[in-house]
């Protein structure tokens, strides 16, 4: 399962590739931090020992972007945009886990809640593993590693993003007003 940083450098490739970035830096500071947090937040089930289930799920994404929608998370302009970028936002979440190491039982996501209660796990892995067992002498290399490995995935896929909505608002042109 990625970390926290892989999570949000998903986030923000995801958010960023629907949304656009905003144009202030306030407001893109304000942006990015809201996208990291809505591709991080499924990871919270961890506190209810549910981890894996419910929050990583289709289910979760509709209904936490039918909030943000309706009460206009600063992340796009309009409330379809707002619902669609949170969405894929959120759901970067499972499949980045879904692409992971997963040791624990049970494994996988479960990615179709409330559709179904299977949990899925890509038959490769693409992401390294997360130790959350810091006593083991193993912990910090095991956890570097991954993380160099998400930067070196995720980094360049969120700086495409970037490069792309950049060119696109330096291509878009105003119409000549006669």
């Amino acid at each position: 399962m990625p970390s926290p940083l892989g999570h949000g450098l998903a986030a923000l490739a995801a958010g960023w590739s629907c949304a656009g970035i905003a144009a202030d830096k306030r407001g893109r500071l304000r942006q990015a931090a809201i996208l990291a947090a809505i591709g991080v937040a499924p990871d919270l089930d961890l506190l209810v020992g549910r981890h894996s289930m419910e929050t990583h799920s289709l289910g979760a994404a509709i209904i936490v972007a039918s909030v943000a929608a309706w009460q206009r998370w600063p992340v796009a302009s309009s409330r379809t945009v707002i619902w669609i970028a949170v969405a894929l936002t959120w759901m970067s979440h499972p499949l980045l886990d879904a692409l992971g190491s997963d040791t624990s039982v049970p494994i996988g996501v479960m990615a179709f809640w409330p559709f179904s209660q299977a949990h899925v796990q890509a038959a490769w892995e693409v992401f390294g593993p997360i130790s959350r067992r810091y006593w083991r002498d193993d912990f910090l290399s095991i956890n570097v590693s991954s993380v160099l490995r998400e930067t070196l995935i995720l980094g360049p896929i969120l700086a495409l993003v970037a490069a792309v909505r950049k060119w696109r608002k330096e291509g878009v042109t105003e119409e000549p007003q006669h």
